[in-house]
């Protein structure tokens, strides 16, 4: 077949940054592994250029946004959909609920072209828990202009992919309460992690503790902090490592602050922007697994954290307890609960056979998200229509 992803593609392997980049790779190389002609069509980016790089069944096109802002990228739209339907693709994959990503969709449904849209995680509900952390205009401006984008594009899709049973609730919530006039097709299929994951293991004689997620409020690594502080209150010897793509440079000062007043300072580490090799290298080095987020629809380093054999404390919140079964491979708490969530670290880090017994229900557990099994029902998707 050839296939067309469209959506946000890492301009290089070895620094891959957010679940939609990692998602868009990871189906692409899946999808060339199986013997497919594909053809990515990345976001426009701003400072970026155009440019077409071609690696034998895979072909990555890039667009120019020569504006200040993502939506000045609304620009491109036609330009990106003649180039392509130019390409008569048997299927075309759109990943995201943009103001773009749905121009592009109705474009490409409007001309009969197979169509998937795979929603990756709730704008509404992101932006919505943004503007409750901190309200402003801007918050505010995003909360309505993204929410409007969203539902416009779901009331218009035909069938869509989400990444667990949480997403699919909402949406149903969202149809009760009128705010999509119907639901589209849902086809519940998680974001996959990379091979080399299955073959990396953690640390088990290690005191690391390891938090992996995007530098912003979404990702609650200042609650990490605190947990962290109160976990070594308690006598519990252990390091934090906290491992991010800096998307917020407001709260990487305020994360900044809070490492260097903790009296435990010299243990905790932040490292941004860093290598896939130095994110393995990090995934090796520890024995624990921690993020206290606010919101997730699925979550990619959890299964990633699993992969390699790592129990998981993590928040009881969107579709995280769909990933992480707890009292299996991880535990779960609120958000917010930083002192219950020391005590399971504290679990973890101290009762040799509960982690055992953890490592191996998260090694297995992990084994259905690898994204050429996935690929594989995405397929079998783009040919159902």
């Amino acid at each position: 077949m050839n296939i067309i992803q469209v959506g946000t593609y890492p301009l290089s392997a070895d620094c891959i940054h957010g679940g939609v980049e990692s998602s868009v790779y990871g189906l692409a190389q899946a999808l060339v592994r199986a013997g497919h002609v594909v053809d990515v069509f990345d976001y426009p980016r701003i400072g970026g250029r155009d440019a077409c790089e071609r690696n034998g069944l895979l072909t990555i096109h890039r667009y120019a946004n020569t504006g200040t802002h993502n939506e000045d990228a609304m620009h491109r739209g036609k330009e990106i959909f003649r180039d392509i339907v130019a390409l008569h693709p048997d299927a075309v994959h759109v990943h995201g609920t943009g103001k773009l990503s749905g121009a592009i969709y109705e474009a490409v449904q409007n001309y009969g072209v197979s169509v998937v849209l795979t929603v990756h995680g709730l704008l509404h509900e992101e932006k919505k828990q943004a503007l409750r952390r901190k309200p402003s205009l801007k918050a505010l401006y995003q909360y309505i202009v993204q929410t409007h984008a969203e539902l416009d594009v779901l009331n218009r899709a035909s069938r869509i992919i989400v990444d667990t049973l949480y997403v699919e609730r909402m949406l149903v919530q969202y149809q009760q309460k009128g705010k999509l006039v119907q639901l589209p097709e849902i086809h519940v299929i998680p974001q996959g992690i990379s091979a080399s994951y299955y073959e990396l293991s953690c640390a088990p004689e290690s005191k690391t503790i390891l938090s992996v997620g995007s530098i912003s409020p979404r990702k609650g690594h200042l609650c990490t902090v605190k947990m962290f502080n109160t976990l070594r209150e308690r006598g519990v010897e252990a390091t934090l490592r906290i491992v991010g793509t800096l998307a917020d440079n407001n709260y990487y000062t305020q994360l900044t602050k809070a490492i260097r007043e903790s009296p435990y300072c010299a243990d905790i580490t932040l490292e941004t922007n860093v290598s896939q090799e130095k994110l393995f290298a990090a995934y090796q080095s520890a024995k624990l697994f921690v993020l206290h987020s606010q919101e997730e629809s699925q979550g990619i380093v959890f299964a990633e954290a699993m992969a390699t054999g790592m129990p998981v404390v993590a928040t009881n919140v969107g579709g995280i307890p769909d990933v992480i079964e707890s009292g299996k491979s991880g535990f779960l708490c609120d958000f917010g609960d930083t002192h219950t969530m020391a005590e399971m670290a504290e679990r973890l880090l101290t009762d040799r056979q509960l982690w055992n017994s953890f490592f191996q229900h998260a090694k297995s557990a992990a084994l259905k998200y690898d994204w050429d099994k996935i690929a594989e029902q995405i397929i079998q998707l783009y040919k159902a229509e």
